[in-house]
């Protein structure tokens, strides 16, 4: 019982993942909520992780009937999601060379989004002690 817990857990962290990194890598298959999405199906893996010892029989019964509803929402979901893709868009998914181009992207754009933010941070540290200290003077009306 604990195992069969444990296997949906890593297939609910697994989709969580799934859930935040390919709409990123490929922006066609991306909705709005699937940021939700994903923090929803991580809280669900570490619940069962940490509730795992705790079911019994009957928990688990109900447990299975909310996994197989959760599995036919997500695969309706995702049918849906790539029925609404036009034929372009589906074949270049279907291209291997696309989708590694994509996540080439992707990387890209992490490292530069790291650059930037470390290029930020380190201009900001370092205090020049050489700059002049401006003093604001409040003018009196007469």
């Amino acid at each position: 019982m604990n195992s069969l817990i444990l296997f949906l857990s890593y297939i609910y962290f697994f989709l969580g993942l799934a859930y935040l990194f390919v709409p990123s890598i490929a922006l066609e298959l991306g909705r709005p909520k699937d940021l939700l999405k994903g923090g929803l199906f991580f809280l669900l893996a570490t619940f069962l992780l940490i509730k795992k010892n705790t079911f019994n029989n009957s928990d688990l019964i109900i447990l299975l009937f909310n996994n197989i509803i959760c599995f036919i929402l997500i695969l309706e979901i995702n049918l849906n999601r790539w029925n609404s893709l036009s034929d372009a868009e589906k074949n270049s998914l279907k291209n291997f060379s696309e989708i590694k181009n994509k996540f080439l992207l992707f990387l890209d754009a992490i490292k530069l989004g790291n650059k930037n933010l470390l290029s930020n941070s380190i201009k900001n540290k370092p205090l020049d002690k050489s700059l002049v200290k401006r003093v604001w003077v409040r003018t009196e009306k007469a």
